[in-house]
């Protein structure tokens, strides 16, 4: 007669644990001061204040456009549209979880555009301008990639595109890449993304509670299932990169501590496209292009090459 209620019991707190991480890693939240430094020093983003607002000036100075599209579920989608000179391209910029592209991209803004290529930047949906009640970790945001590129495509011309992303940006762009792209679409870089959604709510959770994470983390899905849409389970890096023709150029630091770096492996020894690899040594999570800014653009500068600039049409 005891075991029925400690069963129940056990039960009872598996679902509250599920239903909690569902809340706090899945649901919107009010959106991050970015304009208001003395709040936004209160975060972990607040040594990036000075970075945001070059960001922001730097879009405003290049005259960006901004974007509204329906995504394929009846989301009212944002973005910005910065056109270069003569261009030779387009790069799609996608952002990471409960972050901005002010924080994530802005130091690559002119970097990008400084090499003829157009910068389409969207909001994820659940951030910024974007609508959204559910961050789905990639599952949902990767068929807005290709909502994206459909309109890109129908609005500025099927010149080449080349999708980035940082962090749940690089995860949403590597799920997207067996995704029935158009063939302009040309290769993937993907800078500290996570391999599922269920492997990166694992390994948060093991960290913070050096619990094993399997049970919450099914019951979470059970939530995400119910209210969300989407299973954590969905989709895999690993996956997506077996069954995609694209390029891939997949970056992670070696000091990443939110993201593991053997994430990035896994996905790279998954991909049978062609392929490249850079591990930034010492890197934490996001900033390797700041580690080592050298080898970081030199990867990227071969890997423009061998993708946009081999499209027909482009030098």
């Amino acid at each position: 007669m005891i075991i029925l209620p400690v069963l129940f019991g056990l039960l009872l707190l598996l679902l509250c644990s599920g239903g909690y991480m569902f809340i706090n890693a899945c649901l919107r939240r009010k959106e991050l001061p970015w304009f208001e430094k003395e709040e936004l020093a209160k975060t972990p983003y607040g040594r990036y204040y000075e970075t945001i607002l070059d960001a922001d000036r730097w879009l405003r100075d290049n005259d960006a456009k901004d974007l509204w599209i329906e995504s394929y579920d009846g989301l009212k989608l944002h973005g910005h549209w910065v056109a270069a000179k003569n261009p030779v391209g387009t790069v799609l910029l996608v952002h990471g979880y409960r972050s901005t592209k002010l924080v994530d991209f802005g130091v690559a803004f002119d970097y990008y555009h400084q090499r003829g290529l157009n910068l389409l930047i969207p909001d994820q949906r659940c951030h910024g301008k974007s609508e959204g009640r559910y961050i789905t970790f990639g599952v949902k945001e990767s068929r807005d990639m290709l909502s994206w590129i459909k309109y890109h495509n129908s609005t500025f011309g099927a010149c080449p595109v080349l999708m980035s992303g940082m962090s749940m940006g690089a995860s949403t762009v590597m799920f997207a890449a067996n995704e029935k792209l158009p063939p302009n679409v040309c290769g993937i870089i993907a800078d500290c993304g996570f391999t599922s959604p269920k492997d990166i709510l694992s390994a948060v959770f093991k960290a913070k509670t050096y619990l094993p994470a399997a049970p919450t983390v099914w019951a979470a899905d059970l939530f995400a299932r119910l209210f969300a849409g989407f299973s954590l389970t969905e989709k895999t890096a690993e996956d997506s990169l077996s069954h995609s023709r694209l390029p891939v150029l997949l970056i992670h630091g070696t000091a990443d501590r939110f993201v593991p770096c053997e994430m990035t492996k896994r996905s790279f020894a998954a991909c049978t496209a062609p392929k490249k690899l850079l591990l930034v040594e010492g890197a934490g999570h996001g900033v390797s292009f700041l580690k080592d800014h050298e080898r970081y653009t030199a990867y990227v500068e071969e890997f423009l090459k061998e993708t946009i600039e081999k499209k027909e049409g482009n030098p």
